[in-house]
């Protein structure tokens, strides 16, 4: 049984309707409505006091609906993708797009840069190939973020 028709069952079986139960739990009536319809899932808080009112344990909860275990271990990769957004994509974005210019500069116009800044063609390769890391990196992250938007799209 899924948590949101554990969630009907047991309000329904105290006889109590979803304005009522919100107010007991201090929720709106369309957040309980969006827990039975299986949109959205209660957080902890609600979890606890559904477990107090209901009288179950919050392993029962938990269990019986184990999908909101799932959901919420994808919420807490996608914030942790979210919060290093700018460091895992744009900064191995950037420092490829510095390396290239230089590169380039150093291939193709070498009179541009001072003597100090050109490099051997062994360096030039070590330097492609972190590049390419960068890019590499980069483009996995965001992968990696899409499919966790997309598992939580599919519950």
């Amino acid at each position: 049984m899924t948590l949101n028709d554990l969630l009907k069952q047991k309000r329904l079986a105290f006889n109590l309707t979803q304005e009522q139960l919100a107010e007991k739990i201090y929720v709106s009536p369309k957040t309980i409505s969006n827990w039975e319809r299986g949109k959205t899932f209660p957080d902890i808080e609600s979890l606890i006091n559904l477990s107090q009112l209901y009288h179950l344990s919050l392993d029962n909860l938990l269990v019986k609906g184990s999908g909101i275990v799932n959901d919420y271990k994808d919420k807490e990769q996608l914030a942790e993708l979210s919060r290093n957004h700018l460091y895992q994509f744009f900064g191995p974005t950037m420092s490829s797009t510095i390396l290239f210019i230089f590169l380039t500069l150093n291939e193709f116009a070498p009179q541009v840069l001072p003597e100090q800044f050109r490099v051997s063609l062994g360096v030039q390769f070590i330097l492609l190939a972190a590049m390419l890391a960068n890019i590499v990196a980069a483009v996995y992250m965001r992968s990696r973020a899409h499919e966790i938007k997309g598992k939580m799209a599919a519950h």
